[in-house]
């Protein structure tokens, strides 16, 4: 039987604790301040870069993807550990060429099976896209049960993110913008809503004034989650500003329903609110119950 390993990446935001086992590892961005370059959570916290975002908000920070040779390294310590079979779950091609490194290092390492998938998402998206993934690695589905869990979420559209940000700079000067471009923000007070679609940034809607931000962010997570037997929450956000509307919108997410809800809470990695700026937040939702079918 095969082990089965994880390969994730820094643009994959889940909380901490969910990166502990020895069976998912994540190969680092680099983040660049200036002339400065850290590792993404190697040798910058999430603390770390928003504390440096907030000292200078003049630097325009930006990402470089990893290399094929650190995925080569990260695949090697695997195999090391017995693990036979790797599946490397990457930020949307079309935002990063993270998925197209991990292509080229599979073929330079031998005697493993390593499956590179482009999930078509980012962020907390991805992360619901990998929690997904270890509730069934965990459950010991073969490495054929979870190649068909792969093209289920790659069909179908399960995952459903929504976020705004406070101005469109970042997105527009770090080129992930998608098809937002022009899409106002700032003027007149006008607050985006932005999604995910097909791999890339898609404008949703557009609201004046934060408190009916809130408030439509609130009713997007009510109908998404409203029909689910086993919904999932997931709450991001940048600045600690930011966790408030995060807050608020939970408690009326929580209200409308009135049903048990599992909440996962985290700030945005580096590497995202690099291009989204740090006056950023989101939600993301998940029906969690389609896992106890999958295979009947």
């Amino acid at each position: 039987m095969s082990k089965i390993a994880i390969v994730t990446d820094t643009s994959c935001d889940l909380p901490g604790s969910f990166f502990e086992p020895e069976y998912i590892s994540r190969a680092s961005m680099k983040i660049h301040f200036g002339e400065e370059e850290f590792t993404d959570q190697v040798d910058i916290s999430h603390d770390d870069f928003y504390n440096m975002m907030k000292k200078d908000k003049n630097v325009l920070p930006r990402t470089t993807q990893p290399q094929a040779q650190d995925f080569v390294k990260i695949y090697e310590e695997l195999g090391e550990k017995g693990y036979d079979t790797i599946f490397s779950l990457h930020i949307s091609s079309k935002m990063s060429g993270t998925v197209q490194a991990a292509n080229v290092a599979k073929d330079m390492v031998e005697g493993l099976e390593v499956i590179p998938v482009d999930t078509k998402q980012v962020g907390p998206a991805l992360g619901l896209f990998v929690y997904l993934f270890l509730q069934r690695l965990e459950k010991g589905d073969s490495v054929e049960e979870l190649k068909g869990l792969v093209d289920k979420l790659l069909q179908e559209e399960l995952i459903f993110e929504a976020f705004t940000v406070n101005t469109m700079e970042y997105l527009v000067k770090n080129g992930r913008v998608g098809k937002a471009k022009g899409f106002a923000a700032g003027l007149l007070n006008i607050k985006p809503i932005l999604t995910l679609k097909n791999g890339e940034i898609t404008p949703l809607d557009k609201v004046r004034g934060m408190k009916a931000l809130v408030q439509k962010m609130a009713s997007l997570g009510v109908e998404k989650l409203k029909d689910c037997e086993k919904p999932i929450l997931f709450l991001t956000w940048g600045f600690n500003e930011m966790e408030e509307h995060v807050e608020e919108i939970k408690t009326t997410i929580e209200e409308e329903l009135d049903r048990e809800i599992k909440i996962l809470r985290s700030r945005l990695a580096p590497t995202i609110s690099c291009h989204s700026g740090p006056e950023v937040f989101s939600i993301t939702t998940v029906e969690e119950s389609f896992l106890l079918n999958l295979h009947k």
